[in-house]
Formats: C-alpha cells, sequence, structure tokens
C-alpha cells in the first residue's frame, strides 16, 4: 500500500518568516505540489521539450543542448502548454512571493524549464538575476524555483550565499555558464554561507533579485528538472536600456508598458491576487 502523502505546505507566511528572508535572501518552503502534479508537470515538460504545445504556440525561447549532455533551458513555457501555465503562475506562489518582498500584487516576469540530465550541465556561476533585468526599473523581484526532482548534494543543487542580497549590484560574470565558478571577491569582513538548496520534488525555494547563487554539474545519475517562476511586484515599471527577451516579445502585443509605465500586457500576466 502507498503510505499517505504529507499535507501540501499553506501560502501564508509567519513575521518570523519574512524576517529571515529580509536578513538571508531566501526562504526555502515546504511542498506546494503533489507528487501527482510533479508527474503531471514532469509530463507536459516533456511534451515541450519535444516540441508538443497544446496550447498551439511555442515557448519564448528554447535552448536544447544535447551535445555534450547539457543544460535544457526553456523560456516562458506557460505560452505553450496548459499545465505548465498553471504551474508557474499559481496564485499560491504569488502569493508568497508577494509577502517576502512586501508587494501588494505579484505580476510575471517569465519562467524557465530547467533540466540538468545525469552527469551532465555545466557550471552555473555566480550571479544576480535582476542585474540581467534591467528592464525592471525596481529590485522588487523574486525568483521561485520549484523541484521537479529530490535535489541531492550531487545533483548540482542551486548554491546560495547568504546575506549577499545586501551588498548591491554585481558586475555581470564573464559568461554564466562554463567551467569555472567566478566567485565573486566579496567585502572583507563580510560573513556569509554557501547554503545549498536541498529539497524534495514538490517544494519551492525562493530568492532575492539581488543574492547571488549559482550551481554546479548534475554529478548524480538522475535528472534534475525544475521549473522556475520569475516574478515581479505589481508595481514594478519598465525601463529601457538592457537587452532582454521580453522587450522583443511585448512589443508584439497592442498592450504594453511604456517607458516609467508600470509593466501590464499579455507578456507579464498577473499571478496574484487571482483573477
Amino acid at each position: 500500500m502507498k503510505s499517505p502523502s504529507a499535507p501540501l505546505a499553506a501560502s501564508t507566511l509567519t513575521a518570523a518568516e519574512i524576517a529571515l528572508f529580509d536578513q538571508r535572501g531566501y526562504h526555502i518552503h515546504g511542498k506546494i505540489f503533489s507528487d501527482d502534479e510533479v508527474a503531471a508537470i514532469n509530463a507536459a515538460a516533456d511534451r515541450v521539450i519535444a516540441g508538443q504545445y497544446d496550447k498551439g504556440s511555442p515557448p519564448d525561447v528554447t535552448t536544447l543542448r544535447r551535445e555534450p549532455v547539457d543544460l535544457i533551458k526553456i523560456d516562458n513555457t506557460w505560452k505553450a502548454d496548459t499545465t505548465l501555465a498553471r504551474t508557474v503562475l499559481s496564485p499560491k506562489i504569488g502569493h508568497i512571493a508577494a509577502q517576502l518582498i512586501g508587494a501588494p500584487s505579484i505580476r510575471m516576469w517569465h519562467d524557465q524549464l530547467l533540466d540538468k540530465p545525469p552527469h551532465g550541465g555545466r557550471v552555473v556561476t555566480y550571479h544576480q538575476d535582476w542585474a540581467y533585468w534591467q528592464m525592471i526599473a525596481e529590485c522588487k523581484t523574486v525568483t521561485c524555483w520549484i523541484a521537479l526532482d529530490d535535489v541531492l548534494p550531487e545533483s548540482g543543487p542551486m548554491v546560495f550565499l547568504e546575506g549577499s542580497h545586501k551588498l548591491g549590484i554585481w558586475t555581470l560574470p564573464d559568461g554564466i555558464t562554463g567551467d569555472d565558478t567566478q566567485k565573486p571577491k566579496l567585502p572583507a569582513g563580510f560573513v556569509t554561507r554557501e547554503v545549498p538548496l536541498i529539497i524534495p520534488k514538490g517544494a519551492v525555494g525562493f530568492h532575492h533579485g539581488l543574492l547571488l547563487h549559482g550551481s554546479d554539474r548534475n554529478f548524480s545519475t538522475s535528472r534534475r528538472r525544475a521549473i522556475v517562476s520569475h516574478v515581479m511586484s505589481g508595481e514594478c515599471t519598465y525601463r529601457p536600456g538592457q537587452v532582454h527577451m521580453n522587450e522583443w516579445m511585448m512589443v508584439r502585443y497592442p498592450e504594453h508598458p511604456k517607458p516609467g509605465e508600470k509593466f501590464r500586457g499579455p507578456q507579464f500576466p498577473p499571478m496574484w491576487p487571482a483573477a
């Protein structure tokens, strides 16, 4: 007989959890998606990787690096697949993100499907997400990393540099993926620790847009899959200047923000409060 699953985690945070996020730059939540839901998400992900889109349109960007074994990365899968859209646009995730950054509402910035094959992938060097998102004028952003496999120490987990979000913005590394970690030179006297995101499938890690983080290769015999919601406060505004996929895509829709306006339009769907 199959043992009963543990109850799923609620989305309401305590004041202590929010305070720890402010201090550390990350929040590790419990299981938000059941094992059955994760199985359905993985099946949908495999369909999208194979080029099958039940919504009739492709994702925005697809990177399938197979030789040598390497990371599969697909951006804005919510446009392509109903199951993946339901996952990454989850109001529950949006609610947690809103509490962590004190936002009145949350919009999708973009999602990413990530798949590190067994004994594959490359080093993802330490970086800050918002450093690549200067199209968002305010750093009111959160990355919500949904584990689709159990993340083990040997499977190339994401590693946070605790508290590094308080150091401001850093210069972009010379290439985000490669063979070395390009660890940043931290200020003298700054005390931190490397915190690997070791979580079961269905659990979610949240981190601040300025938190330095990276990951190693997958040295395990299993895939390390995740789907990520990169989200922002509904108060965030558009600032042109840094090239980004979202700018190319948003102008294809009649409704999109002008410089200085809040993000709006089909490229940036609302997540929380639920419509």
